[in-house]
């Protein structure tokens, strides 16, 4: 399987012939695995033991002499020929992940860091977002401060979130009220999880976010403690930052609600498909000709009145990979058909309320 990685760039196929797919779900477990093995062949090399050793991903944290450092680095080296490890010495102090380990006499303390790119920029109050979420943020940074510093580096910290929130917009009251909540919960030992109080568990209710309209459903559920409301956002990123990739022709796209219009007058079929679209427009042009009991009303409109389709500007309607949230699109456009070759079955699983806001009148 990490053998058979292609792509397309201006419309030349290459294959990828090192390493594993960026994207992939598998990429990630495969490498980890080749570090987990790495890291096992190269201690068991070392003829000494560093006196701590952590690694998270690809970044390693250890204690050792400044004489054993080259020796170390090098074992590390010789596992692979395309692997290799730089190495950053610290004095007093060192940073790692998004902590600054220091010297404090016979322990070591920690503070939290930021690297020189860190740009202090957060949601900001005035963005077009739950208030949920900017209350979230709040959170969020009292709880770095809380958990990747000691307390004698509280007061400072605190200033500088407080200072971040200041620039993002964020009202001073706002700050204080949450940061004050969140401090009283977190030293009071209290949960803000539900499911961890009533061990019962919680349900999400998704919608898109709209201004003044979306937060009107949290009412419909405020007696229900086993239902939290959940939004998403309208405008995703990928609207305005596109992948640099070959577009696919339109048949080869999966997982897709499609539209196929007759040549010869107004009538239209709506389906759906998890395979390749021109796997299932071929099925649907070569019906046809097969001898089969099993019935097609496209076969039977071309048989009926004569008339062919437009095989070659077939019309994705929708692209969802989760099959019942496309089946639910399908319905909706099958309504939307002006003149629909679809069996009136097909629209028995959506609910007549429903469907009223989108048949056509």
């Amino acid at each position: 399987m990490l053998n058979s990685t292609f792509f397309t760039f201006n419309d030349v196929v290459y294959k990828q012939t090192f390493g594993v797919p960026m994207g992939s779900p598998l990429s990630p477990i495969v490498a980890d695995l080749v570090l987990q093995d790495l890291e096992t062949h190269s201690l068991r090399s070392l003829p000494f033991k560093p006196d701590f050793y952590f690694r998270y991903v690809d970044d390693i944290i250890l204690s050792t002499t400044k004489s054993r450092i080259d020796a170390i680095v090098n074992i590390f080296n010789t596992y692979h020929p395309r692997l290799k490890f730089t190495v950053e010495v610290g004095g007093e102090q060192i940073n790692f992940l998004d902590t600054t380990l220091i010297k404090n006499r016979n322990t070591i303390i920690y503070d939290w860091y930021h690297k020189p790119t860190f740009s202090g920029r957060y949601l900001n109050f005035y963005s077009n977002h739950p208030h949920s979420q900017k209350i979230g943020t709040i959170i969020g940074l009292v709880d770095k401060v809380i958990t990747l510093s000691h307390p004698i580096f509280y007061q400072k910290n605190f200033d500088k979130i407080i200072n971040i929130l200041l620039t993002n917009g964020y009202p001073i009251e706002t700050i204080f009220d949450n940061i004050k909540k969140r401090l009283s919960n977190k030293f009071s030992n209290k949960s803000d999880d539900r499911e961890t109080n009533n061990n019962e568990k919680i349900s999400y209710f998704t919608i898109p976010y709209v201004d003044g309209i979306s937060e009107r459903f949290e009412y419909f559920f405020k007696n229900e403690s086993t239902i939290n409301i959940a939004y998403t956002g309208l405008n995703k990123l990928n609207k305005f930052i596109r992948a640099q990739k070959d577009k696919l022709p339109l048949d080869s796209h999966s997982n897709v609600v499609y539209r196929i219009d007759c040549k010869d007058c107004e009538a239209s079929y709506v389906g759906q498909i998890g395979r390749l679209l021109k796997t299932r427009i071929n099925e649907h042009r070569k019906h046809i000709n097969r001898n089969t009991t099993q019935t097609s009303v496209i076969t039977d409109h071309r048989i009926s009145l004569s008339h062919d389709f437009n095989w070659n500007s077939v019309k994705i309607l929708d692209e969802e990979t989760i099959l019942n949230k496309r089946l639910v699109s399908e319905l909706i456009f099958i309504g939307k058909q002006k003149h629909a070759l679809n069996l009136q079955t097909d629209t028995d699983l959506l609910d007549p309320i429903y469907m009223s806001l989108f048949t056509k009148k």
